[in-house]
């Protein structure tokens, strides 16, 4: 990993724009997931100016090769050319608002100025997909996939609690705990057993639920495009899942938000 002083005076990267602010009279600050430096915070000068030659490259979800200059405080972008604008991604609200749950939970599980090769390439074959309509499973697929390569996997196999491979029945899962809790311990049979915590109750979790969220950790998404996740099984999912992220990072996820908004919104699909 280099540091900001070992970086040359000016450097090359390609990244992923997470997001943009405004800074100053016509300046914005953006925060780009890059494939050398993991995530950096760099200044655009100018890019809220009409007539910037930089401005259209630079939007959020885009894949871009950037050009940099080192800087006192912050790197100052000096050159951009989009690699991939995901157009048909960044067209639809629906598809937006799902791209921007990717590039949020990017920049709150990797450390800045981490490089992590592995996540990286997640996020551009994921944005790739989102690109091409794919919805909701690759993003539960996606999801399983960022806390694996950044170290927070839930624990599926044995109880949080006992270390017993849990065997096939209804369970619990444990925001506390990071995992799966058995019926023993459930049941209070375990003196050493969670209970709930606060904020960080024990969320019912079924046997079907437990073998896609299994299923899901194991394979590609080529995969898994295929398993029928029907509504209620997707409401579970989406209640262990989002809990447990949401647990980790004391917040909520805020475009996941905006999507389940949006979805209330959108007309039934046949």
């Amino acid at each position: 990993m280099q540091s900001h002083s070992d970086k040359p005076r000016t450097y090359k990267t390609e990244g992923v724009v997470l997001r943009h602010s405004s800074s100053g009279e016509a300046d914005r600050v953006l925060a780009i997931y890059t494939a050398d430096y993991g995530t950096i915070h760099v200044v655009g000068r100018g890019l809220r100016r009409a007539k910037s030659r930089l401005t259209g490259h630079l939007e959020p979800l885009a894949h871009v090769a950037i050009q940099l200059m080192r800087g006192k405080g912050i790197d100052v972008v000096t050159g951009a050319d989009t690699l991939h604008g995901h157009a048909a991604l960044r067209n639809s609200l629906e598809g937006i608002a799902r791209g921007l749950v990717c590039v949020e939970m990017v920049e709150a599980f990797a450390p800045e100025e981490h490089p992590n090769p592995e996540l990286y390439r997640l996020l551009l074959d994921t944005l790739g997909l989102l690109n091409e309509g794919e919805g909701d499973k690759l993003l539960w697929h996606f999801s399983f996939h960022v806390l694996r390569v950044t170290g927070y996997m839930p624990e599926l196999q044995q109880c949080v609690a006992c270390n017993t491979i849990v065997q096939p029945d209804e369970h619990l899962f444990s925001l506390a705990l990071g995992g799966v809790v058995c019926t023993g311990c459930a049941r209070g049979g375990d003196p050493g057993g969670p209970s709930e915590r606060g904020n960080s109750p024990l969320l019912p979790l079924s046997v079907n639920a437990l073998k896609v969220m299994r299923y899901f950790r194991d394979h590609t998404y080529h995969d898994v495009q295929s398993l029928n996740v029907d509504g209620g099984l997707a409401d579970e999912l989406q209640r262990v899942l989002g809990g447990y992220i949401y647990y980790l990072l004391e917040r909520e996820v805020h475009s996941s938000t905006f999507l389940a908004g949006l979805s209330r919104l959108l007309p039934a699909k046949a």
